[in-house]
């Protein structure tokens, strides 16, 4: 499918052999004042998709474009629909659950139309198509990889919540396993969601994208950085960043940073990125955060009430434990490489 390379370094990365210069990390363009949304969304509180958001368009903004967005159905149009004022100065559309990478694809067409007749200059925007994991990697898949297919600059991300959460929260293809939600309920015979969960990054890679990464808020520089790069990077390019949502999640609104905080490090959400390139089909896999004492997943359970049923079950424990080991075990080489000694010992407890 394609050659795997490992980048040794593992940090924020702000190069890439895709382009002739670095990014600049957040704090080289000193103080420049930029907003993400602003004031009249109705976002929850501890909502972890709003800060995302909110890092996503500073970080485009700053590259000196201007940004149009495509909006997906889902938590992030419906929190800014009635008050579209919220995005400020970036030009959006609102769209249907299944359309956003096509209407992406849509805005790309008339920009390009547009810089031909001279009406715009055709670096002066970037394109940019946002869903949720419904969105994502179920009722919009089917968009989203041709528009990987048909090979246009732009960026999509991804919000990922792992539930469709706007709409009754019913499990998607990003809910773990062992999850409680709707259509997924823990009871006697049936405990929670019994799908291993799948990983949209590895499906737009193969699909050909040239770049995609996995960011958190949490780690606002890191996941700045790879918005300024996929802004960058000629083709298409996917982001997804982890999104806490209290309400799906049956959390506390008060520890946003906490949960994030455990998905790290215990491996549950992995930040890496890898770019494609395309004259010998090599992908360049980067690790961007290596946990400095592995916890085990019963740690990232016990704040959120949709794990509740699960917790009582060390089996099920168990098999989240091995499912994050055996997607951790592909950074190996990498680990090596920095004097990490390899280790298995974060077991369920």
């Amino acid at each position: 499918m394609y050659k795997v390379l490992f980048n040794r370094h593992i940090g924020p990365n702000p190069d890439s052999f895709l382009l002739p210069e670095p990014v600049l990390d957040v704090g080289d363009y000193g103080a420049i004042s930029t907003k993400g949304l602003t004031s009249g969304h109705q976002g929850c509180t501890g909502c972890g998709m709003v800060t995302g958001t909110n890092q996503l368009l500073r970080a485009l903004k700053l590259t000196g474009k201007h940004v149009v967005a495509s909006i997906g159905t889902g938590c992030n149009e419906v929190i800014t629909t009635q008050n579209t004022s919220c995005w400020g100065d970036v030009s959006v559309d609102h769209n249907n659950f299944p359309n956003t990478a096509a209407t992406l694809s849509g805005n790309i067409a008339a920009l390009k139309a547009l810089a031909q007749a001279g009406a715009v200059s055709p670096k002066s925007t970037v394109n940019v198509g946002i869903a949720g994991d419904g969105g994502s990697y179920d009722i919009g898949l089917q968009a989203l990889l041709a528009w990987i297919a048909r090979g246009e600059d732009g960026v999509y991300v991804c919000l990922n919540n792992q539930a469709y959460m706007n709409t009754g929260i019913q499990g998607s293809g990003a809910t773990p396993y062992g999850t409680n939600t709707s259509t997924t309920p823990f009871g006697k015979v049936i405990r929670g969601n019994q799908r291993t969960q799948q990983y949209i990054l590895d499906l737009a890679l193969a699909a050909g994208a040239s770049y995609v990464a996995a960011a958190c808020p949490l780690l606002h520089r890191d996941l700045m950085i790879k918005a300024q790069k996929a802004a960058a990077i000629e083709g298409p390019c996917v982001l997804e960043f982890y999104s806490v949502c209290p309400e799906g999640w049956k959390s506390d609104t008060d520890v946003f940073h906490e949960i994030t905080e455990l998905a790290l490090e215990t491996r549950s959400w992995i930040l890496y990125e890898a770019e494609r390139e395309r004259s010998s089909n090599t992908v360049l896999f980067t690790l961007n955060y290596a946990p400095k004492k592995y916890l085990a997943i019963s740690e990232y359970l016990k704040l959120q009430e949709r794990f509740s049923g699960m917790r009582d079950f060390p089996e099920m424990v168990e098999r989240a434990q091995e499912i994050i080991e055996a997607r951790w075990f592909f950074w190996k080489p990498v680990l090596e490489a920095n004097g990490i000694e390899w280790k298995e010992e974060a077991r369920a407890s």
